[in-house]
């Protein structure tokens, strides 16, 4: 085996079992944005409007459990309008609109973001090609009691033929509400697994958790975590689709949450999320 491929297999296996060594409480996992990042980015000067969607028709009937700190999970409908545009060839930035749709309520405003992730040298300098993400998140406090918060996410992705593997590991600061005393860091992992049947149509398997505060871990049972059998298709009009069905895989999660992202124009390719 080459040096370059036992390289790359020992840091998939490290991830790994960083991600599990770490899966903690849930709080860092983002319900209005379930959409894990690979290497690619839009390219100069071309502009991505996205739909973002989610639905948890089968959680929990309380704030304070599952996908929800405030509202109960069960019968929230989530949907974000993310806005994307390609400052350079290797970075891109997108701002977020997001919008809370709770059980027997009126849709209300949730919050904004504003993002800029990258990628480092070119596909396939490296054993594995790398990227990064930092985002800034504002809440309003009917939806979390965590108001402002910044994320930082270090992403990988590494190809086998028509196999693809992405991870994405989330560290969140919470800067001004509830908990910003109270942890360092919050940690989150995002990672998937796919097969290109074609060019238009993958399938993957998508694992996502919200290990919680560094220095304030929950037991597992009230953990977050998911697994999320996806299908990336482009729909007529070249919308690149992604549909999913998580199931929730500890009693902190929501048992049945369903995903719909579409992406409106964009220039490298097919970026699915």
């Amino acid at each position: 085996m080459k040096f370059n491929n036992v390289c790359c297999i020992t840091a998939l296996l490290l991830l790994m079992l960083f991600t599990l060594l770490f899966s903690t409480a849930a709080k860092a996992v983002d319900p209005y944005e379930f959409q894990i990042y690979g290497y690619a980015t839009q390219g100069k000067g071309n502009f991505s409007p996205q739909l973002l969607n989610n639905f948890v028709p089968y959680g929990h009937k309380e704030g304070e459990g599952g996908t929800s700190p405030t509202f109960a999970s069960q019968g929230m409908m989530r949907s974000s309008l993310e806005l994307e545009y390609g400052l350079t060839d290797k970075i891109d930035m997108a701002y977020y609109l997001s919008f809370a749709k709770p059980a027997n309520e009126e849709v209300q405003y949730a919050g904004s973001k504003l993002r800029f992730r990258g990628r480092f040298f070119e596909k396939g300098v490296l054993p594995a090609d790398f990227g990064w993400y930092i985002e800034m998140e504002q809440w309003t406090q009917a939806i979390n009691d965590d108001t402002l918060e910044l994320e930082i996410k270090p992403t990988m992705q590494k190809d086998f033929g028509p196999w693809s593997f992405i991870a994405n590991l989330q560290l969140e600061k919470v800067l001004r509400g509830a908990t910003a005393k109270r942890q360092w860091f919050e940690i989150g992992y995002l990672t998937e697994v796919s097969y290109s049947h074609s060019r238009r149509l993958r399938f993957g398997i998508q694992f996502v958790g919200g290990p919680g505060g560094i220095r304030d871990m929950d037991r597992l049972s009230e953990q977050q975590h998911y697994v999320i059998p996806v299908v990336h298709f482009v729909a007529p009009g070249e919308v690149r689709s992604t549909v999913g069905v998580g199931v929730g895989q500890t009693n902190g999660s929501d048992q049945i949450l369903l995903k719909a992202n579409f992406s409106f124009g964009g220039g490298r390719g097919y970026i699915w999320d």
